[in-house]
């Protein structure tokens, strides 16, 4: 069975955040939004807005290019 979007997207900013060492509720403050939104994103239980991805990949310094590369 196929990993829908969502839950590749979610697992995408799961690792990225790992890999930079902050928790989810310092990514939820640094990209301004709710840490249970957060946890709901990277769950892949709810699509993200385009407004909030954008937000997550400013504070990993990454273009919105290179956020979805290879999902």
């Amino acid at each position: 069975m196929a990993i829908s979007f969502p839950v590749r997207l979610g697992r995408r900013i799961s690792e990225l955040r790992d890999k930079h060492g902050i928790s989810q509720t310092q990514l939820a403050d640094m990209a301004d939004i709710g840490r249970a939104h957060l946890s709901q994103i990277e769950n892949g239980a709810v699509a993200a807005r385009i407004d909030t991805l954008y937000a997550i990949a400013k504070v990993f310094e990454l273009t919105m290019e290179d956020l979805f590369r290879g999902l």
